[in-house]
């Protein structure tokens, strides 16, 4: 018998079967159980999410002689192994995207009125169905409207966007959801077990999963291709690199880990194993961020804003990198880049009411500690037109934390009197109070919020008029320390070559 591909061969039989869409299953089987049939049914989703094996699966229900009494056909009656034969007269299958032409659609609603031969329903599934054209669909809408009773309609699409609404508004819409991960991982495992394959590492069949991108279809083709590779099902990464052209998990946690601590002899040389077995520098890329966007959750060593930074980096900086005369070069130094990241930015220390204040920087993200800068900066992300108001004043005392009551005195200038006017209102001055709380984790009536309106001799800087200033310090500075940081002089010895002129913007 010739080998049948596992996306064929694990094809769900029965609802109970689908994994990742119980919310659609499940109404289906009740609409089967309860006997309320709808003429026209519209599944929408992502390919290989399931959305045609369950289109098969209930018209085959629907048209099943000894129902289950879960809604699933008895697959033994004879309109079930009509059915099966695959050139059943009473279920159609049509590719919408080869026959979309207004003659294909009106030689299918010429024989809608004829009865089925076995059964009680005719069904028609219609896949791809935003292919057809404008006027197909226009000659479908009158049968669509008003069908024979006999009749089921079960469209398809991985883009809905595209039907009409005359179409959409005349069918039951399911939504089909991309398959998670946790659930893909599970039905590989229950695969392997009956299959007998056999993985290195339970982190394959995790990387298999994720490379599924939500489909089972195309997860269950990659196990596939990873298989060809492989001896007596023993599934190693260095089957997946070499079948999928991927990185193993490994190997990529290795790069992580020398990334985090700045090792860049490490990275490199474990980076260039990988261009060495023709892993495409994309594929790297991916796995690496896959890989991160996990640590943003899990991981302790490194506080959230630098991993946040890291990630941001690397996600930024490929596009162009990607399209570069080397790119396998020039995704090397990003990763050096990201390595030596502490070395880039020095630390300041000032008063709170100093021009030259500033917040400590381990990279270009701030670190934020229990503070008023901080929770400027955690307000900004929340909600930058109130962070923007605070800033108009200023802290005029330092914070008190005294019996688990917080103390907080904000000051504002003469030429602030609206934004103090504005604070002060009772509402406004609640909602403060309320971000307050959830930033320092206390109890909002243990926060005592003060502001005071400054007399125009009191010296005074806003925290505005500070950001402002820090703004302007020293263009030439921030100059000199770019051209001598240690990625740039990287890339100025791999690239033999010189950084002739430097532009700063400055971005508010």
């Amino acid at each position: 018998m010739s080998y049948q591909v596992l996306a064929r061969k694990w094809r769900p039989k029965t609802f109970q079967e689908v994994i990742g869409q119980a919310h659609i299953t499940r109404a289906l089987q009740n609409a089967i159980i309860n006997k309320k049939i709808g003429h026209a049914y519209m599944l929408v989703g992502t390919r290989g999410v399931g959305k045609t094996s369950v289109a098969r699966l209930f018209a085959k229900a629907i048209r099943c002689e000894q129902l289950s009494a879960d809604g699933n056909s008895c697959g033994n009656c004879a309109a079930c192994l009509d059915f099966d034969t695959e050139t059943s007269m009473n279920v159609i299958e049509i590719d919408g995207a080869s026959n979309n032409s207004v003659d294909n659609i009106r030689e299918l609603i010429s024989n809608v009125h004829y009865l089925p031969t076995l059964g009680k329903y005719k069904v028609y599934v219609i896949d791809e169905v935003h292919m057809l054209s404008t006027n197909a669909f226009n000659a479908l809408l009158k049968t669509l409207e008003e069908p024979p009773a006999h009749v089921v309609f079960i469209f398809a699409t991985t883009e809905a966007q595209k039907l009409l609404g005359t179409v959409l508004s005349r069918c039951q819409r399911f939504d089909f959801r991309n398959i998670s991960v946790t659930d893909l991982v599970a039905h590989i495992k229950e695969i392997a077990r009956v299959e007998g394959i056999n993985f290195q590492n339970d982190q394959l069949i995790a990387q298999i999963a994720l490379l599924g991108r939500g489909s089972a279809r195309d997860t269950l083709s990659l196990l596939d291709q990873v298989l060809t590779s492989s001896q007596n099902n023993m599934i190693t990464e260095e089957n997946l690199t070499l079948s999928l052209g991927v990185a193993g998990p490994s190997i990529i946690k290795n790069i992580i880990a020398s990334l985090y601590e700045g090792k860049t002899q490490e990275l490199s040389k474990d980076y260039n194993k990988l261009l060495s077995e023709n892993v495409p520098v994309k594929n790297i890329a991916s796995s690496l961020l896959d890989e991160l966007f996990l640590d943003l959750k899990v991981k302790k060593d490194l506080s959230q804003a630098e991993l946040i930074w890291i990630y941001e980096t690397i996600a930024k900086e490929t596009s162009w990198i990607f399209n570069s005369i080397a790119p396998e070069k020039a995704f090397e130094v990003l990763l050096y880049k990201a390595a030596l990241r502490r070395s880039f930015f020095t630390n300041k220390i000032a008063s709170p009411t100093s021009v030259e204040k500033s917040e400590k920087i381990i990279t270009d993200v701030k670190t934020i500690d229990k503070t008023w800068e901080g929770f400027l900066t955690f307000l900004n992300a929340k909600s930058p037109a109130s962070a923007s108001n605070l800033e108009q004043g200023n802290i005029i005392s330092p914070l008190r934390l005294d019996n688990g009551e917080l103390s907080v005195e904000l000051g504002f200038g003469y030429s602030g009197f609206v934004f103090f006017e504005y604070l002060s209102d009772i509402e406004v001055h609640q909602k403060v109070v309320n971000n307050l709380s959830e930033y320092f984790g206390i109890d909002q009536s243990k926060i005592h919020l003060n502001l005071k309106q400054l007399e125009s001799h009191e010296k005074f800087v806003s925290t505005a008029e500070i950001k402002d200033q820090l703004a302007e310090i020293s263009l030439q500075e921030k100059v000199d320390n770019f051209k001598n940081n240690p990625m740039l002089k990287e890339a100025e010895k791999m690239f033999n070559a010189k950084v002739d002129k430097v532009i700063i913007e400055n971005k508010k």
